[in-house]
């Protein structure tokens, strides 16, 4: 009886060392605590006030150029009419390939950090879940992937603190 109890204890030992180490994390929540994030999306909310400012700087004058016209074209003849909306259409057609060169710069810019940001919060959790000796790290967000969870595999806020800690050192 004794035998058999040390080899029952001996194996839920095994079992317990073998058992995988799963855990997750909460992406909404990290994308939204993210220090590194904050900062990114702070970026590019000062690049697209910039480019808005740049914007607004070509197309006062233009406005102008079609204010005058409109109150100028009852004085003109047919040809200068004509040359005028011409002139205008195309200033009008500049101004607007302006604006989407800006629109897909600021776009890449985005994107390109985001990207960055996703590629860092990876390489840190792979690095991370190593330390810790998790062999699985699943994520939720929005849809919910992971339906149930107990709270002590959610590493979330230590993950997220770990970050947001390596991001103030870097600044």
């Amino acid at each position: 009886m004794k035998n058999l109890t040390l080899l029952f204890a001996l194996i839920l030992f095994i079992m317990s060392c073998s058992q995988n180490k799963i855990t997750f994390i909460d992406v909404a929540l990290l994308m939204k605590e993210y220090e590194g994030l904050k900062a990114f999306d702070k970026e590019v909310k000062d690049e697209q006030d910039k480019l808005r400012k740049e914007i607004e700087s070509l197309i006062e004058p233009y406005q102008a150029k079609v204010d005058a016209y409109y109150k100028n074209v009852g004085e003109m003849s047919a040809s200068t009419k004509t040359e005028t909306e011409q002139a205008l259409q195309q200033e009008q057609t500049a101004l607007e390939a302006q604006q989407e060169k800006f629109k897909q710069q600021l776009e890449k810019q985005r994107l390109d950090g985001l990207e960055t940001i996703n590629k860092e919060i990876a390489e840190f959790v792979e690095n991370y879940a190593k330390s810790k000796g998790f062999q699985l790290v699943l994520t939720t967000s929005g849809t919910e992937t992971v339906i149930y969870g107990d709270d002590k595999l959610d590493i979330t806020q230590e993950v997220l603190t770990e970050l947001n800690r390596l991001y103030n050192e870097k600044k």
